[in-house]
């Protein structure tokens, strides 16, 4: 393997659906490392992430994982060179509007970890303000409050804001955001958020998700015209696929010729 010294640069302009898949990519690269694999094919990686080994090797040239034959991917060093790319190898302040269930289920189940660190919390709900959800955790402010508070962190400036409150009151967090001049927002209402043209959403709908697997659901029924046949629908986020294949220790199918990084 080549070390670190002599590995190509990260590309600055990394295509969108590049960036996408990177974080899938990275997403099953931490679950390999954490079920002890230290070697990755492209052939695994990819299956994995639900993406030809094509498309995985042209989004890994972006990181400067070009690839030798013979030896495979060293999962360690991938993960930080993608983690380099994503700008997660150092802490991110995100700021979540919406203490309840939403909100609370998110910052139990992401824990925004790996490079993300929730510094503000907010809510409307008169019950929530003034508690703590986690120890050590931010104090939860009122809603109306997110301008002064975002505003005013200072040194710890907050980049991403979260948008987890009723549908009636994601708007209002969304200005409010904006007006604090946070310009990268997650939206998991079911709301459409009016924006301006330099702010970035990214919408994630569990309704839409439900939607789209239903129809994958309904099309591969036994008996149906399309029953054994490929969707066309990519589950970009899949938990990696390590059945299959068998692997060895260092995670390389037996037999397989596998590429480094």
């Amino acid at each position: 393997m080549s070390s670190a010294d002599d590995t190509p640069a990260v590309s600055p302009d990394i295509p969108e659906p590049t960036v996408t898949r990177l974080a899938t990519y990275l997403h099953v690269l931490r679950s390999f490392s954490e079920q002890g694999v230290l070697v990755a094919s492209s052939l695994q990686l990819a299956t994995a992430a639900g993406v030809n080994s094509a498309i995985l090797r042209k989004d890994l040239s972006h990181v400067g994982a070009n690839g030798v034959r013979g030896v495979g991917y060293d999962v360690g060093r991938l993960t930080a060179r993608i983690s380099l790319a994503l700008h997660t190898d150092s802490a991110h302040a995100v700021a979540l509007a919406g203490a309840g269930r939403l909100g609370s289920a998110l910052l139990a189940h992401a824990g925004f970890g790996h490079g993300f660190r929730v510094v503000a919390m907010f809510d409307a709900d008169p019950t929530l303000i003034g508690s703590v959800i986690e120890p050590g955790g931010p104090v939860i402010a009122p809603l109306s409050t997110i301008s002064d508070v975002c505003a005013g962190h200072g040194a710890d400036t907050i980049e991403i804001g979260v948008i987890a409150t009723d549908d009636t009151t994601a708007q209002d967090a969304c200005d409010a955001f904006i007006g604090a001049g946070v310009r990268q927002l997650l939206n998991v209402t079911q709301m459409t958020l009016r924006t301006d043209s330099d702010v970035v959403v990214r919408q994630v709908d569990l309704a839409l998700e439900l939607q789209v697997l239903a129809f994958n659901a309904t099309r591969t029924r036994p008996g149906s015209a399309s029953a054994g046949r490929t969707t066309g629908v990519r589950a970009s986020n899949r938990k990696p696929a390590m059945g299959g294949a068998r692997m060895n220790r260092m995670g390389s199918p037996t037999g397989e010729e596998t590429v480094t990084a």
